[in-house]
């Protein structure tokens, strides 16, 4: 199995950590929803700490995956998430089976506080997944079958994990505490709003 080691950004910046943060949290809710997101890890190797994954070597097409039913309902996923960087491009394949990659820019990363309620109730993502409606629908009720400590507990693993590697010295208590409750509330109004067809009315599908 060929494996991939992606190592993180050098700059010293909170949103680095919080890109990785980002990046966990989407494998591990993906993992656990079932939905076609690679497995990460956070380790270090050679004296870097980066995320290890496997390789996809091939980029996907709807023509050319068996699993074109799981990436449709997972567009509901990714708006959910705030994932502004959804992209064909970030849709990878191996084997035939179709993996959405890239979720750091999900969540709060690389969001200032201003450009977040800008765009907290509107779509987000700049591909469709190939998703109809009905799958749209049939994503917002998958999500709806997470309960909501379950997804406190995963995020806060999440920024448990990134802070024990201790990579960025910005990354202090106060900032995670308060980057916590700031990402419970925008996966609290984003479900909130993906139920009420808020955002599903202003998708444009294709």
């Amino acid at each position: 199995m060929l494996l991939y080691f992606k190592p993180t950004k050098k700059e010293r910046d909170i949103n680095v950590a919080l890109e990785i943060v980002s990046e966990l949290f989407a494998s591990k809710v993906g993992k656990l929803l079932d939905l076609p997101i690679p497995e990460v890890f956070l380790i270090k190797y050679r004296e870097e700490t980066g995320l290890l994954m496997d390789y996809l070597p091939d980029k996907a097409s709807k023509e050319n995956i068996n699993n074109l039913d799981k990436i449709k309902i997972s567009l509901a996923f990714e708006e959910w998430i705030l994932n502004i960087d959804l992209k064909e491009d970030h849709i990878l394949s191996k084997n035939g089976k179709g993996f959405i990659i890239d979720h750091g820019h999900a969540l709060s990363a690389w969001k200032p506080l201003y450009y977040i309620i800008q765009i907290i109730d509107k779509k987000v993502s700049r591909f469709s997944l190939w998703a109809t409606e009905d799958d749209f629908k049939d994503g917002i009720e998958l999500l709806s079958s997470i309960d909501n400590n379950t997804i406190a507990s995963i995020l806060k693993q999440s920024f448990s994990e990134v802070a024990e590697t201790n990579f960025c010295k910005l990354f202090t208590k106060q900032i995670i505490d308060e980057q916590i409750e700031l990402n419970l509330k925008i996966l609290e109004k984003r479900l909130e709003y993906l139920k009420s067809g808020k955002i599903l009315l202003t998708y444009e599908y294709r």
